[in-house]
């Protein structure tokens, strides 16, 4: 899976840090918690998301306080 190939998502899976994004209204949900239950979408009850998790971005972002204070480059 590469970044431009989000992952797909249902409510009531367990989530990590992220922005999820309903696949019918476009509304983003923002996760900054590990192993958070996802929730159904809150403007149309949707619960299918298209996933971006921090992983995606940097492989070494892995808890939420990585996504907040993240590691050092090398």
């Amino acid at each position: 899976m590469t970044a431009e190939e989000p992952q797909k998502v249902k409510a009531g899976e367990k989530v990590g840090p992220g922005t999820y994004v309903c696949i019918d209204c476009g509304r983003e949900l923002k996760v900054t918690e590990a192993e958070k239950d996802l929730v159904k979408c809150p403007s149309c009850a949707c619960e299918n998301y298209q996933c971006f998790p921090m992983t995606h971005i940097r492989p070494d972002i892995k808890t939420p306080e990585d996504a907040v204070h993240p590691p050092k480059r090398k």
